[in-house]
């Protein structure tokens, strides 16, 4: 599907409060909808619903934002693999998950359990987790990403809206989206190595694409804040959400972009020595100054 289509979608869920239990975001480039996954998780629990009853999208300043950036969030449950490779998720995590799943949210209204790389999971525990989705509390929503949906249960995935997108169906809309708000976690004070661990699973092509959107993103920032100033239209941006962009330039400083956009240019050229791709990731987020 269109990764436009997909965000729009789930916008008019969001707005009309109609969120569903259980989501799967399928692609082959699994760092692509990990961050995508980690937005709506975003979304989902920001406190600002007059914003998301506007915008559909996560407002990105509030309390409940700032915590779902730097991966605090006592509502956004995550659980890691026990292994690497195929079948490292094992039935003793689903079972640690049925056990909380109703116990009632700590500070939002809902809590979200992220499944990442679902095709690690052991059919055993995909079988465990299916009265989960098939009925979760009120308050619960599950969000999963795999990179081959064939490698779920059939019956896992009739139990969830399902989203099969390539990355290169993502929408600039989309992801400016998903930059920004990655870009706003930094700026907000978020040193989260755990976003360069789920990209350091990326080849390195990947990862120079990453940093690439990052430098775009970042690139429309300065320039909306120096013509928006001046009341000058901003449409001729790469990027084409204004409101994503917009937010960013009023928080701010001019000189924490721009140098934010030095050190993305520097780690993109360290990637050309053939450095460990994980180390400059985690390095890059760790060294910005918040």
């Amino acid at each position: 599907m269109n990764g436009e289509n997909v965000s729009n979608i789930i916008k008019e869920m969001v707005k009309s409060n109609k969120i569903p239990g259980a989501f799967i975001f399928e692609s082959e480039r699994c760092a692509a909808v990990d961050l995508l996954a980690d937005n709506l998780a975003k979304t989902i629990t920001c406190a600002d619903a007059g914003y998301k009853k506007t915008y559909g999208a996560a407002c990105g300043v509030c309390r409940s934002c700032v915590k779902a950036g730097k991966k605090i969030h006592p509502d956004i449950i995550a659980p890691e693999p026990e292994g690497e490779g195929a079948q490292s998720f094992h039935i003793n995590q689903v079972r640690d998950i049925i056990g909380s799943l109703y116990l009632a949210p700590n500070e939002s209204d809902v809590k979200v359990y992220i499944i990442k790389d679902m095709q690690n999971m052991t059919n055993e525990a995909q079988n465990a987790l299916l009265k989960s989705l098939e009925e979760p509390p009120r308050f619960a929503v599950f969000i999963i990403t795999v990179n081959d949906g064939g490698l779920l249960l059939e019956t896992v995935k009739s139990r969830a809206v399902r989203f099969a997108l390539d990355y290169e169906g993502i929408s600039k809309k989309n992801l400016t989206q998903v930059y920004s708000g990655l870009i706003n976690d930094i700026l907000a004070g978020s040193r989260d190595a755990a976003r360069a661990a789920e990209l350091g699973k990326a080849d390195k092509a990947e990862v120079i694409n990453f940093y690439t959107h990052m430098e775009n993103a970042l690139r429309d920032i300065l320039a909306a804040k120096i013509f928006s100033e001046g009341g000058a239209d901003i449409s001729f941006l790469y990027f084409d959400n204004p409101e994503e962009i917009n937010k960013i330039t009023n928080l701010y400083p001019t000189k924490k972009i721009f140098d934010m956009a030095k050190k993305i240019r520097k780690y993109k050229s360290d990637l050309d020595y053939n450095v460990n791709i994980k180390l400059n990731l985690a390095s890059f987020l760790s060294c910005i100054n918040v």
